[in-house]
Formats: C-alpha cells, structure tokens, sequence
C-alpha cells in the first residue's frame, strides 16, 4: 500500500516541479507580492515635484499650508526616530524635542536634526512653493498653462497651482489646470480649517495655543494586564513580546490561505488533465483507488512543503544580508515576531490547521476534476468555492483589529473557516476544552470531505459521470424529487 502511495505522490511531485513554470512562479511570487507592497511607496517617491503659488496679503495662509503639506513628512521623521513608540501611539525623548523644535519654527530636517535623527530618510515635498509671477488669475493663465515658466533652483519649471486668497469672507479660489491630482486642494481645504479655528479662538478671547498646550498637558495612557504576559508579576506592561504572537497569527492565517489558495489548483487542473487523456485507465490498472488519491493529495502537499521551504530560505538570506542595515527596533520587531512562531502553543495548532484544512479543501477539488473534461466545465464549479475561500481573507481584517471578536469566535466552528480563524483565535488565549473542540470537528470535517470526495472521485474518475450528474445527485437527494 505504501509504496503504491509513494509511486503515485512521487509522479506527481515531479511532474509538477519539473516544469519550468513551477519555478517561474516560485520566484516570482515573492517578488509581485513584494512590488505589490512597495509601489503605493514607489509611485508617492516618484511623484514629481510640483509648485505652487498663493496669492493674498500676508503669508498667514501660505505658512499654514506649507506647515499641513509637512505633516506626512513629520510622521515619517517620527517612525525614523522611534518606530515603536509611533506604533503603540506613544512618545519619547527624541520625538518630544522634534516636536518642540517643529514649535518653535524649524523645518523638518532641522527639527530631525536636533532630535538626533537622520535627514537622508525623510522624502522629498512634493509641492513646493514659489513667490507668485503675477497676482492675477489672467496675468497667471500663461504659466498655469505652460506657456511661460517660473524660476526654481531646478531651472524653469511649469506651475502646478495657483491659490487666491482674498481678504475677509471671500470665496477661496484653487487655479490648476490638473483636475484629477486633488492632495494639494485637500490640504488646502485642511489649511482653511487651520486658520478659521484660530481666528474662532481669537474672537473667543482664547489663545490658539491653548489646544496644543492641552494636548502637551494630557497624561499618557499606560497599557497593562491583568493575567501576566510571561515570568512578570500581574499587572506588567505591555510589550511587543505580548503583542508578537498575534502579529505571527495573522502572518500564519494568511500564508495558510495563500498556500491552500495556490496549490489546490494543481490537484484540479492536474486531474482535469488526466481525466481527458484517458490516464486513469492506465493509473488504476496497478494502483487502488484510494492509493491514488492519498498519493495524489501528498504529492502537492510536498509542492507546497516545497514552495514554504525555499520562501523560508530565501527569506532568511535576504534578512541576514541586511539585519545589519536595520534599525534595531526594526530588527527587535522582526526577530520577536519570528520567535513567537515557534512557541508550541501557536505552532502545532498551526501545523495542524494547515494540514486538515489541505487535506479538505485538496479533496474538495480533486472531486471537481474528476467531473470535469475542460477548464470550462470546472469554473462553474470552482466560483463558489472561490467566493468561500475570500471569507477567510475578510476574518483576517476583522482579527487585526480584535482578535477576539465574537464574530470569529462563531465562524471559528465552521468546519470550512476553522483551519484558517483557529490560528487567528489561540494567540487571544481561548479555554483549552475549546481549541481540542475545534481540533476534533476539523480532523471529523476532513474525514467526512475525504470520505465524500473519494465517492465522487470514483463516480467521475472510473465510472465518467461529468458536472451534468452533480444536478442528478441533488435531484435524488431532494424530498418529493425522482432522479
């Protein structure tokens, strides 16, 4: 019986990563998710500088909107100079003499600079300003629309916007002849805000400052539990080694789904292949039935072993190649997070759950391509299976934000959802009686899939029935109806 299986496994695992576009896509995964990830960083870093003028008496409302064009430039110093405290909406030493410099009127990089921070990190304005060529709308027409340039230290350029600020309760007007790129007439919107609400506290008798004074005032909100998190007594503080496992759960939840998302086709489009070439005669003259689908289904749980195998590699390589570069609560955080897969509590139930839910959703499409002769046949099957698979996804958003949401804790007992929220739900601590529930309805769930599959398998397979008899079936199953 075994060496049945491991002939048949052995087959199929090499005809799957013998072919080049197994390869291909084994590196290119990594990289798409990658370009994925930085291009909004990309296209914000590639934006072009764009300048701007604003027209009025004074330079109250061109200094406002300059301080609201710096503010996505100031959150970028601050996770410069402590990340951790941005992330858990702390401060520190070096971030409060950033923003008391940022007080007192310096610039970003100055500010940067006195905190102790690097300037080389911070991006580049996108919207610069310019003393105004002109102060009117006609007299500005002619450089707005590129047929006359302003001067700039990067030589002549076009102006991207003209602002008209008028004294009094006048109509703000906003001149460009760029409508869809709406940032700037949003911060300058933002910018309005600003000075209306200053001039609100003014008429009140009330300093302006007063809110940021308030603000400094506020105490700080110091997050504790009351079970201990580890060796400390009850009560410690909240650290990121507490929070680590939860950032694991989501990256585990969401590397099950895109692994199960991403090999189960092999097992359709592999038997879809074989059931039009007439490969099965052959198969089942030398190997059982059930042989066949064991080995079928462990030969692309050893491609996706494989595809995890080589990510892990190659993501230690590029880890270790720049750890070095990292800043060091940048590399704490990854290196706590990687720890806490390991801890036995999150890791066998995860191990668990990548197995069982494998083993159902591969049988699931095993079963769909034995009914079916084309690709075709197989999509009217295979939406909504598709759809069922996008909840998980949704759960994961839910589970950043509480992971113990009662919502997960319901869908949890979903035989379908369980492999994917069990892993979401163990690092919030659920009682034990409930994770062995949760285990045992998967490991009975995955049983009664492989039994049902393995019925269809054989009705498909060895006996030609197509996505026509599925209606039958349903038919037969149905009170009242006559197949």
């Amino acid at each position: 019986m075994m060496r049945s299986i491991y002939l048949v496994a052995r087959r199929d695992y090499l005809g799957y990563v013998q072919a080049w576009g197994f390869w291909l896509g084994l590196l290119l995964t990594p990289v798409l998710m990658g370009v994925g990830m930085m291009a909004p960083s990309w296209a914000a870093a590639s934006q072009p500088t764009r300048y701007y003028t604003v027209i009025e008496d004074g330079n109250a409302f061109a200094e406002v909107l300059r301080s609201e064009l710096d503010k996505e430039r100031e959150q970028v110093a601050r996770m410069t100079l402590d990340p951790l405290a941005v992330m858990n909406n702390e401060t520190s030493e070096a971030i409060e003499t950033f923003d008391a410099a940022l007080d007192e009127g310096a610039s970003v990089e100055v500010a940067l600079e006195r905190a102790g921070g690097s300037t080389v990190d911070l991006p580049q304005s996108d919207f610069i300003y310019v003393e105004p060529p002109a102060r009117t709308s006609e007299a500005l027409q002619p450089y707005l629309l590129g047929e006359r340039s302003i001067e700039t230290p990067n030589g002549p350029q076009t102006l991207f916007a003209a602002i008209f600020v008028p004294e009094g309760d006048g109509e703000i007007e906003y001149w460009s002849e760029n409508i869809t790129a709406q940032s700037l007439r949003g911060k300058v919107q933002a910018a309005e805000q600003t000075l209306t609400e200053r001039r609100v506290f003014e008429e009140a008798g009330v300093s302006p400052r007063i809110l940021n004074e308030a603000e400094n005032r506020a105490r700080t909100v110091s997050e504790k539990r009351a079970r201990p998190p580890s060796a400390a007594g009850a009560g410690a503080q909240v650290t990121l080694a507490d929070r680590a496992p939860f950032f694991a759960a989501v990256m585990m939840a969401f590397l099950l789904w895109f692994l199960i998302f991403s090999v189960v086709n092999y097992l359709l489009m592999g038997t879809i292949e074989e059931r039009s070439n007439k490969i099965f005669d052959s198969l089942l003259t030398s190997v059982k039935l059930p042989h066949m689908l064991a080995g079928k289904l462990l030969a692309v749980l050893a491609v996706a072993l494989t595809l995890m195998a080589v990510w892990a590699i190659g993501a230690a390589v590029v880890v270790n190649m720049f750890s070095s570069a990292m800043p060091a609560d940048m590399r704490e955080t990854l290196f706590t997070v990687i720890s806490a897969v390991a801890r036995p509590s999150l890791l066998v139930p995860a191990v668990l759950s990548f197995v069982l839910g494998y083993l159902m959703y591969g049988a699931v499409f095993l079963a769909l391509g034995s009914l079916c002769d084309t690709i075709q046949e197989a999509q009217t099957l295979m939406t909504p299976l598709i759809v069922l698979l996008m909840v998980p996804m949704f759960m994961i958003v839910v589970a950043i934000n509480d992971a113990e949401s009662p919502i997960l804790s319901v869908m949890s007992w979903v035989p379908v959802f369980t492999p994917f929220l069990l892993i979401l739900r163990v690092p919030a601590g659920p009682p034990l009686w409930e994770v062995a529930g949760l285990l045992v309805l998967m490991i009975a769930a995955t049983l009664l899939v492989l039994w049902l599959a393995a019925r269809v398998y054989r009705a498909g397979a060895v006996h030609g029935a197509g996505v026509g008899d599925v209606g039958k079936w349903f038919a037969k199953a149905l009170p009242g109806k006559k197949g």
